[in-house]
């Protein structure tokens, strides 16, 4: 009964002071909910287990050409066939491929991003299915039926986890396949995609360009270590068969390009670019929250020398100690228990905000959720620290030898406790600097990278990604001979220059073309383009 008395008591003291309310709970609330979103982004990005088997023994092998700037130049088919026959370190290699088809027969016809992988794939990945079954060694070849796998994050989203779509025939670009699975919840690494096909499924696969040509290189790699390797060993055989292979073929590997290869453990290789941000930001969140610690102690303990002399006044009409603790610690525990509620309540939108960001640098942070450690505990610091300083303010007595003393209504306070003043507001002081020079620091190299010149002039020019399917061209004819002499025609008064790049894909190419200066609307240009395509 005294317990809600007191809090009863408390609800109308703080309604008088309805700003330094406010201010506390919102304070608590930033610090608590920026915590936990933060660091569950770190959990979730770097100490979360992977959900391969065995993910100490997978490995990422890259090979890299530094001399023309390709940090991961990627592998082509001789290659891959090189490594097999020459590493003994790995037992098997899984290699994986991006394109883009477009999809019929799942609803409504789309354009899906795929994985285009071999049949040792998700063995050597060591993934497991949660409906129908994976893709094998006997998905390999040409003459296999066509076969995909649904990733998780697709059936779940856009197919509203239908069951049901186990066995349904679909058409990806012009080959037939049929859906045999759904792969497990899982990093989607090295790239987000909707679907896992075999190679029969993608007709570029099949061609001799891609089959026997040594520099074109468009698949990614991994493999698992054999019992007793480790990725040292696997390292130094995988650069000996490298080494090798450049001298067989030194017109496919140009001395000026650097070609050399290296392996990283798969969590390494997930992890790394994200891995520094994300402590930085962890080590920012904490400052936060001590800062926000600090602010709110301060404007607790100055509440409370503010009240001295109507604790004074209650004390020297008879209140006890005790009951003067207790409505102290009322106030705290409303104070800081409804901070610590919102912050639960907003730590999902940021987690949410955090998580967008974070999946610019690691796949990883993609469909993460709110981990209830960090809220617990900021939960948690929030009650003992009302438990506190509840009980820190010295309380008056009737003695004015303590301290304090009536003298027409005003208050006397010690210098005990304005040394306390002191000290909460030089380390509040010192820690906003320290936050404020990094935040400034950050902002004046995120403006610096902005205004960077990349050397090229990107005024007034349009990239287009064209599915060369969409345009009918004689077999002998070179992709885009058609397609550019019809725009050249209409887009003539918009379009100064043109030029074609071939995207890794295969199954699109990227158009570029300069517009006039007069010709600034987007617009005008793709209705000239989509008039000319039909």
């Amino acid at each position: 009964m005294r317990l809600i008395t007191d809090i009863r008591f408390a609800l109308r003291s703080l309604g008088r002071v309805k700003g330094l309310a406010f201010t506390v709970i919102a304070t608590l609330a930033l610090g608590i909910g920026a915590n936990a979103a933060i660091f569950t982004v770190v959990r979730g990005v770097l100490l979360r287990p992977l959900a391969n088997r065995d993910e100490d023994r997978l490995i990422y092998i890259r090979q890299s050409a530094r001399g023309i700037g390709a940090e991961n130049a990627n592998f082509s088919v001789p290659e891959i066939q090189d490594l097999r026959s020459g590493i003994r370190t790995l037992t098997a290699f899984g290699d994986f491929s991006t394109i883009e088809f477009t999809m019929v027969g799942l609803g409504e016809p789309r354009v899906v991003r795929a994985g285009v992988v071999g049949g040792s794939y998700f063995d050597v990945m060591g993934l497991r299915p949660i409906l129908g079954r994976l893709l094998d060694p006997t998905d390999d070849g040409p003459n296999a039926a066509g076969a995909a796998v649904l990733t998780y994050r697709f059936w779940s989203t856009s197919l509203g986890s239908d069951r049901s779509v186990i066995g349904k025939a679909v058409r990806l670009g012009d080959r037939p396949a049929t859906i045999v699975g759904v792969l497990e919840p899982s990093v989607p690494y090295p790239s987000e995609t909707e679907i896992i096909a075999n190679v029969v499924t993608s007709p570029h696969h099949l061609s001799a360009t891609m089959v026997t040509g040594r520099v074109h290189r468009m698949t990614e790699l991994f493999g698992r270590l054999a019992p007793g390797a480790d990725l040292d060993a696997a390292r130094a055989e995988l650069r000996v068969v490298h080494g090798a292979m450049v001298k067989a073929h030194p017109e496919s590997y140009p001395q000026n390009a650097d070609f050399r290869i290296d392996a990283f453990g798969l969590r390494d290789q997930i992890t790394s670019s994200a891995r520094t941000v994300l402590l930085v930001l962890l080590a920012a969140s904490v400052l936060v929250f001590i800062i926000a610690c600090s602010n709110v102690a301060n404007l607790i303990l100055a509440r409370s020398v503010r009240r001295e002399g109507e604790l004074a006044i209650r004390a020297a009409l008879g209140a006890s100690t005790r009951a003067l603790r207790r409505t102290l610690l009322a106030e705290s525990l409303l104070l800081c228990g409804a901070g610590a509620l919102l912050g639960v309540v907003i730590a999902r939108p940021m987690v949410a905000i955090l998580a967008r960001y974070a999946a610019r640098f690691s796949v990883r942070a993609l469909d993460l959720t709110v981990d209830a450690s960090p809220l617990w505990v900021g939960a948690g610091l929030a009650v003992a620290a009302a438990v506190l300083l509840a009980f820190v303010p010295r309380l008056p007595s009737t003695d004015a030898a303590n301290g304090f003393g009536l003298s027409s209504g005003n208050v006397r306070i010690t210098s005990g406790t304005n040394r306390r003043l002191r000290l909460f507001a030089v380390t509040q002081i010192a820690a906003s600097f320290v936050l404020l020079a990094g935040a400034g620091m950050l902002l004046t190299t995120l403006m610096a990278l902005q205004a960077t010149r990349t050397g090229f002039d990107m005024s007034h020019v349009l990239a287009l990604n064209v599915p060369v399917v969409s345009y009918q061209r004689a077999p002998n004819e070179p992709a885009f001979s058609s397609l550019s002499r019809v725009t050249a025609a209409r887009t003539a008064k918009k379009i100064r220059a043109r030029g074609f790049a071939r995207f890794r894909q295969g199954s699109s190419r990227r158009w570029a073309s300069r517009s006039s200066p007069a010709a600034t609307s987007r617009t005008s240009i793709g209705a000239a383009l989509n008039a000319s395509s039909s």
